[in-house]
């Protein structure tokens, strides 16, 4: 019975030691599911702020998005429109540049007009010259004549009387030139 006594003292010594190594193991091991709990449960803090932040993310880019369609749609609308001015400037160009050639065509043919204009002014004032020369000879032709007809008159003036009668004619003669000469000039 001692030695029963014994070999129950040893079982109950080793069911204490088994009993301190399990309590230590499960001390150990809540330990670690308390370490895992605290750990899985930090991770699961951190995927939700991540999550929050990724949705506040989302939230901004939709933001941004729509922000930038409008901007889109407000651009297209500018390039449709300035392609209209576009094409409206290019059909004023066009017919700016047609307006041009008939301006540069108006002006080659007011050239030709004024050169032969010019032409004409110079052969105008010739001709003036030339009348004005010929009016100066005729004047002094005319008076040339006009001091002849004097002299003669003179003479017939002293030839005497019965002449007289012709030297009237003569006067009357040379009063017609006279008169002739001033309408003339």
């Amino acid at each position: 019975m001692l030695e029963e006594l014994k070999r129950l003292q040893t079982h109950i010594a080793n069911f204490k030691t088994r009993v301190q190594q399990l309590e230590k193991e499960t001390l150990s091991l809540q330990q670690l599911k308390t370490a895992a709990e605290k750990s899985h449960h930090e991770k699961i803090q951190q995927h939700e702020l991540a999550t929050q932040e990724k949705n506040e993310q989302i939230s901004s880019l939709k933001t941004s998005l729509s922000t930038l369609e409008t901007q889109h749609t407000t651009l297209n609308q500018d390039a449709k429109t300035l392609a209209e001015r576009y094409s409206r400037l290019e059909k004023g160009c066009t017919d700016l540049k047609s307006r041009f050639q008939e301006i540069l065509a108006e002006r080659n043919e007011l050239r030709v007009t004024k050169e032969k204009l010019q032409h004409e002014q110079l052969a105008a004032q010739q001709e003036i010259k030339a009348l004005k020369d010929e009016r100066a000879v005729l004047i002094k032709k005319n008076e040339h004549a006009k001091s002849k007809v004097e002299t003669i008159v003179q003479r017939l003036a002293q030839l005497g009387t019965s002449e007289d009668q012709h030297a009237e004619e003569i006067q009357q003669l040379m009063h017609k030139t006279d008169l002739e000469e001033e309408s003339s000039s």
